[in-house]
């Protein structure tokens, strides 16, 4: 079963569990909403396709609809591919842009990336330029829940797994993650430093990605991984035990 394949499944059954608890626990408090809109509001995101500048927006189903035109994330690809054409593009693959609007309510929460779409010129220019065009004003996507919400629909971690069918959302998770750790190891990530008890993510964060690995033999079990960097001149040996840093060496 592909990874998309069973996170949809996973969502179904949850949606379905939830659903029956009925519809009188289904609101949102002011605080999950201003939760959420504090997390996503001014933060980055990639595109990981071409988004229609649109002002309604693309919608994204959290149990994709059962005909052949929604794919695997939710979404009708025929729908996306006309407004693309009719529209021309608010976001481009690949491109980098700030979430510049939050809207929770009824069964969707709307992320507008850009502007939300529309732009600063009229749509009837957008079709005479035809799909390759690109246009100010961004786009915008509908998280569609197809029912009404509850706080634990909009919970941070919940929404950012929907989200990352279209849009790389690392940068927030990473800033999620930050929060989370403590006091010391925050400020190591922060000075782009290594310390013990760092995990791989930490690791990551502050140093990126190690220009060489080695998974050490064992005969416990123990799980032992070294990474090597250069950096400024100096080489780096950070060295784990399941998953944490238990030592550096700087040469």
């Amino acid at each position: 079963m592909g990874k998309m394949h069973a996170w949809v499944l996973c969502a179904a059954l949850a949606w379905a569990g939830v659903a029956l608890l009925g519809t009188a626990q289904a609101s949102t408090s002011k605080q999950a909403q201003d939760q959420l809109s504090t997390l996503l509001l001014g933060k980055d995101v990639k595109a990981l396709v071409d988004l229609p500048a649109y002002k309604d927006g693309i919608d994204v189903y959290y149990i994709p609809p059962s005909n052949k035109r929604a794919d695997d994330r939710g979404v009708d690809l025929a729908e996306m591919t006309k407004l693309l054409k009719d529209k021309g593009v608010g976001v481009e693959r690949d491109e980098w842009v700030s979430i510049t609007d939050v809207k929770i309510g009824g069964d969707k929460i709307e992320i507008h990336l850009e502007g939300g779409g529309e732009g600063r010129r009229g749509s009837n220019h957008a079709n005479k330029a035809g799909a390759s065009y690109k246009r100010a004003g961004g786009s915008r996507i509908n998280l569609k829940f197809q029912k009404d919400l509850a706080d634990t629909d909009i919970a941070p971690q919940n929404v950012l797994r929907f989200m990352s069918r279209l849009l790389d959302v690392s940068r927030i998770e990473q800033k999620l993650e930050e929060k989370d750790m403590p006091a010391d190891l925050r400020a190591a990530v922060e000075a782009h430093t290594v310390q013990e008890n760092m995990t791989y993510a930490m690791v990551l964060m502050s140093f990126g990605d190690p220009d060489q690995k080695k998974v050490e033999d064992s005969t416990d079990t123990s799980l032992r991984e070294t990474w090597f960097y250069l950096k400024n001149g100096h080489r780096w040996v950070v060295h784990f035990e399941n998953g944490k840093v238990t030592k550096t060496q700087v040469f």
